[in-house]
């Protein structure tokens, strides 16, 4: 039987099995030769839609293009490979013979394509990633250390709006309750040296990679980076009272 078998195909047009020389199907008298197809092997099927199914894989190897193609625009859903998952258990349980009558024609190129393609789709999906993740980390970056300027920028225009109103500024973060100052954005942390007649004060998100540091004196902001204010912070001062994010400092020399 499997030697019958291996020199047998199916018809194109019904399906019948017919000798693999035969040109005309002698059931329907539809021409089957030089169709470009070769018969149906299951293991090599079975292997296509477990290991590159997801990718659509095994529907080269079948001659439906239209479906691997579909498979390979969505693979990234995880839906084909689900699919992919089902199909493979159906094939598995189908005889080799009812296989080949289902596809009676298979592609030898649809096997390199198979295998080929995936690789080719993972090392098109790298180079995204490579050039995509850092341009989205610095965006990310660009955010924070935005939102910690603004906060600063704020927090310098409450300390003189309680200047102007009492000629000095705050010595403690219990006399900023009557100022309209605000909270700070989540992730940002500002730190205040009030020194009576002037202050310093600086801040940095938590995830940025600038800290920005401003004086009474002067309202333009001095960039450094966050490792340099957080390691001033540890060697310099001391935080001396904090209200969530906001914290007042003294010097430790």
């Amino acid at each position: 039987m499997n030697e019958v078998n291996q020199n047998t195909k199916f018809c194109t047009a019904c399906g019948k099995q017919i000798h693999q020389l035969a040109e005309i199907c002698p059931n329907c008298g539809v021409r089957v030769a030089g169709s470009g197809g070769s018969s149906l092997n299951k293991v090599a099927l079975l292997l296509l839609t477990f290991f590159v199914g997801g990718f659509g894989g095994h529907k080269f190897y079948l001659k439906k293009y239209g479906q691997g193609v579909l498979y390979l625009l969505f693979f990234w859903t995880g839906i084909p490979g689900l699919v992919a998952l089902v199909e493979f258990i159906l094939y598995a349980l189908k005889p080799e013979e009812e296989l080949r009558r289902l596809y009676p024609a298979t592609s030898g190129a649809g096997v390199v394509l198979a295998i080929v393609i995936p690789l080719v789709m993972v090392a098109f999906i790298g180079i995204l990633a490579a050039i995509a993740i850092p341009q989205f980390a610095s965006y990310r970056s660009k955010a924070f250390d935005s939102a910690a300027q603004s906060d600063l920028q704020n927090m310098h225009s409450c300390f003189e709006s309680y200047f102007s109103s009492n000629f000095e500024y705050p010595a403690s973060l219990e006399a900023l309750s009557s100022q309209s100052c605000g909270h700070l954005s989540s992730g940002v942390k500002v730190f205040v040296q009030p020194t009576g007649d002037q202050f310093l004060m600086f801040g940095f998100h938590e995830n940025g990679n600038q800290a920005y540091l401003m004086t009474a004196e002067n309202t333009e902001m001095t960039t450094l980076s966050r490792q340099e204010a957080e390691q001033a912070l540890e060697d310099e001062f001391t935080v001396t009272e904090q209200v969530d994010n906001l914290s007042m400092i003294v010097s430790n020399n």
